[in-house]
């Protein structure tokens, strides 16, 4: 398996210590796994314009979100 390291700000730190709860996983190395994975789904479902959309939630508490891929 390949290894890489990189240096997080704080704010990246923090977030990645709440994906680790919210993916219910044990480490940085998963929580990335696991967004990459999202990412690739994300990229294949992508419209011509490469964005996504996240619908509402249903109860309507969540509004809809638009997401651009590109850079």
């Amino acid at each position: 398996m390949a290894v890489t390291t990189f240096d997080v700000d704080e704010r990246t730190a923090e977030l990645l210590a709440k994906l680790q709860t919210t993916f219910g996983v044990k480490t940085n190395a998963a929580v990335l796994r696991k967004a990459v994975a999202l990412a690739n789904i994300a990229s294949q479902h992508a419209g011509p314009d490469n964005t996504i959309t996240i619908a509402p939630s249903e109860d309507g508490t969540k509004p809809a979100v638009k997401i651009s891929l590109a850079g």
